[in-house]
């Protein structure tokens, strides 16, 4: 009997032991809780939540949302960025209300919801939205050694950026603004933070690999269990 819905991008869908995640022994975290066989998994590498909210908007079920990075919702535009480069702040701000905007859907659905913070840390989550843990990311850092911080998807703005000619902007020196040098910064530091997780065989690329997985696993089943009554 199904009792649930498990959602998410990349991240929800398989673990990544290789940078293009294309080897055949994957697992996820819906296979590790062992729960496969409950669940609607509707997760899917390049998602983002406006795809992944259309999946089970209609479904009378509760729901794991496995957090996306919140600008992924731009990847068919990614244009959007010319915007603002004189002002990176506002991309980071305008960031911020997409996510809120977000949450404030999956709190006004009639099921339960639960989220768990993994492509992007999540934050902003209203009261009747249920927090299996805010940073999948964090955990890792933790399990690392390394400090905890703020967590996203940086490779995805970082491709928007190229995408939308950014280039252009470095030529014209723009990047000396101090509102570029404050995205460049955020953008460096996640990708830092990988290399690094990625070194202590947790990580690979952009991604959880199987151990990260594995790990993850463990420390969140017993809260995905209570929150799904089993």
């Amino acid at each position: 009997m199904t009792k649930f819905v498990y959602s998410g991008p990349s991240w929800a869908a398989q673990s990544f032991d290789t940078l293009d995640g294309n080897e055949t022994n994957t697992t996820n975290l819906l296979e590790l809780w062992g729960l496969q066989d409950i669940a609607i998994n509707t997760s899917e590498r390049g998602s983002n939540f406006n795809i992944q909210y259309d999946k089970f908007v209609d479904l009378n079920l509760p729901v794991i949302y496995v957090s996306c990075e919140t600008l992924a919702v731009f990847d068919s535009d990614t244009r959007y960025t010319k915007s603002y480069t004189d002002d990176w702040y506002k991309l980071w701000d305008m960031r911020s209300e997409v996510n809120k905007a977000n949450m404030d859907k999956l709190s006004k659905l009639d099921n339960p919801v639960a989220v768990i913070g993994a492509h992007t840390d999540v934050s902003d989550v209203p009261d009747n939205v249920t927090i299996i843990d805010s940073s999948w990311q964090n955990f890792l850092r933790q399990e690392a050694g390394l400090d905890a911080g703020y967590n996203w998807g940086c490779e995805i703005l970082h491709r928007h950026m190229m995408l939308g000619n950014f280039i252009d902007f470095y030529k014209n020196n723009l990047l000396l603004s101090k509102s570029s040098k404050f995205i460049i910064d955020r953008i460096q530091t996640q990708f830092v933070i990988w290399e690094k997780l990625q070194q202590h065989n947790l990580f690979f690329g952009a991604h959880p690999n199987t151990r990260g997985n594995e790990l993850y696993a463990k420390h969140t089943k017993d809260k995905v269990l209570n929150f799904l009554g089993l």
